[in-house]
């Protein structure tokens, strides 16, 4: 697929904090209004924005109206002409995969609508989609059904959300960064205009798929914490260990508790002192506890680390990133 302005051939995120300049007010349409769609439209809502909710359920559609928000059906679609479509439809896991097809049904929705605008429209993917969707899939939904090609005749960004279910609404007003993968300046400049009200919080600007990665390796790192801190707790309990104490302390005292760069200079095997020594050895005490199968966790993370000594990985660390040194 051509260039066209795209901005796909970036290698690595420029991070820019937002300068306060003159806020644009814009409308925009939230396609998609569950959770994720809620808590955006509130808060775009809260500093100054006009948001209409879309949903393809008319009982949603009915409740949000009856709660005072402006609300429409998908095929209503073609009216409101806004500045904005915020894409925040389901992405759910079938059989091991990720279904997008209500993503793309959003897209052809919007794309439809797009059709009948008299002015330039942004289109942004807010739902959670693997690394190369917004482009192999909204992309070319939106220009077949729209009769436009992405630049001239709308934009389009890839903007993930990181958002607790329990604290959606108050997680959007206050985010810690903002990651924008956009087609082109234009996009990107469009959807910044409407963060504008969020002064100082930090911008990547980047490309589709990086912005996509972006929220998988989040969502992987939670889990994989989690993970870990189960496996731990199983092997202490056996071992006669208080694991509340050993965490509380650990959270504390560890480097990569209260370091957040710290480990993300990947690319390389870990060394140092302590990290080789220290994890061959609990897992050697597990095994002769005769709970080695217990930690199935430090068995990978040995055999990855045993994997990139031989072959180093063929991808540059991210630049950007402080180089941390392993203790």
């Amino acid at each position: 697929m051509e260039k066209r302005e795209s901005l796909r051939g970036m290698q690595s995120a420029s991070v820019r904090l937002r300068r306060r300049s003159r806020l644009s007010k814009s409308t925009i349409v939230i396609v998609g209004s569950g959770v994720v769609g809620m808590a955006t439209g509130k808060g775009l809502k809260a500093k100054g924005h006009r948001v209409i909710f879309c949903d393809v359920a008319p009982d949603r559609v009915a409740l949000l109206r009856g709660q005072g928000f402006p609300a429409i059906h998908t095929d209503e679609l073609a009216g409101p002409e806004p500045d904005a479509y915020l894409i925040s439809v389901p992405s759910p896991t079938v059989a091991g995969r990720v279904d997008v097809s209500f993503v793309k049904d959003a897209a052809d929705a919007v794309g439809r609508a797009i059709a009948c605008h008299r002015t330039w429209a942004l289109v942004v993917v807010r739902s959670t989609v693997p690394p190369g969707t917004t482009e192999e899939v909204v992309l070319p939904t939106l220009e077949l059904a729209s009769g436009r090609r992405a630049g001239a005749g709308f934009g389009l960004c890839m903007n993930p959300e990181f958002l607790r279910a329990a604290t959606a609404e108050q997680d959007f007003l206050h985010p810690r960064v903002v990651v924008i993968g956009a087609w082109d300046e234009r996009s990107d400049h469009a959807l910044r205009a409407i963060y504008a009200a969020w002064y100082g919080v930090p911008i990547i600007s980047t490309s589709f798929r990086t912005a996509e990665a972006a929220k998988y390796v989040a969502n992987l790192f939670n889990a994989t914490k989690i993970s870990f801190f189960n496996e731990m707790l199983r092997i202490l309990a056996v071992a006669g260990a208080d694991p509340a104490a050993a965490f509380a302390g650990a959270v504390q005292g560890g480097t990569g508790f209260w370091d957040q760069w710290y480990g993300t200079q990947c690319g390389a095997p870990y060394g140092g002192a302590c990290l080789p020594k220290d994890t061959a050895a609990f897992l050697g005490f597990a095994e002769d506890l005769g709970f080695g199968d217990l930690m199935p966790i430090l068995k990978a993370t040995l055999r990855m680390n045993d994997e990139m000594a031989e072959a180093p990985s063929p991808v540059e660390a991210p630049a950007g990133i402080p180089q941390r040194r392993a203790v």
